[in-house]
């Protein structure tokens, strides 16, 4: 009888080491988003940082102003550590803070994106200055989305993880050139990828 119970203390105690770890691994995980990036990463995702249960309201899917996060009275380095910062959520598959449609001129109804691809339409949106930069946070191109059970366009994962590695190439030459030199040259982030944006 003895036994028994210091076996099934044994195993509490190890399950719950086990699921310390766990918690305190997801935790480290979550803290090595920084600090400054608090703010970037809550406007796509529904609450505050990665991992806080705080949410927050959808964005609506027609937005009224071109500009509703005041982007362009971000200094430069500002915009770039935006960019930086919407650059660490390529693997964060939770449901975005907005979606679908931007644009009034779209009948097309869209599938609920990801954090990751809201991101990538967020780093244009600083890029450009306007949120509406293009009819929907979707991307275009071949093989690059698919029609969910409900007829809404999905943009594929394949799509997402090229666009991000060719954010990530423009990202570099940007830092080197300069955000308004980077403009002026007319670089686009998806440029020789294949993917548009809707």
């Amino acid at each position: 009888m003895t036994s028994s119970l210091i076996t099934r203390s044994i195993r509490r105690t190890s399950l719950l080491s086990i699921l310390l770890l766990i918690v305190g691994s997801y935790g480290m995980a979550q803290a090595k988003v920084p600090p400054k990036c608090g703010r970037w990463i809550a406007e796509v995702t529904k609450g505050g940082q990665a991992g806080t249960s705080e949410e927050k309201a959808p964005t609506p899917i027609l937005v009224p102003e071109s500009d509703p996060w005041g982007v362009a009275s971000l200094s430069e380095a500002d915009k770039l550590q935006a960019i930086e910062c919407f650059l660490t959520l390529e693997n964060d598959l939770r449901p975005a803070a907005f979606r679908g449609a931007v644009r009034l001129d779209v009948s097309q109804t869209f599938a609920q994106p990801h954090v990751n691809l809201a991101a990538l339409y967020a780093i244009s949106y600083v890029y450009t200055g306007h949120y509406d930069h293009a009819a929907a946070v979707a991307l275009r191109g071949e093989g690059a989305s698919s029609t969910d059970s409900s007829g809404n366009y999905v943009t594929k994962s394949v799509a997402i993880r090229k666009a991000y590695s060719s954010y990530r190439r423009w990202f570099a030459i940007v830092r080197q050139l300069g955000l308004a030199h980077a403009q002026e040259k007319g670089l686009q982030p998806l440029e020789g990828s294949g993917l548009t944006w809707y």
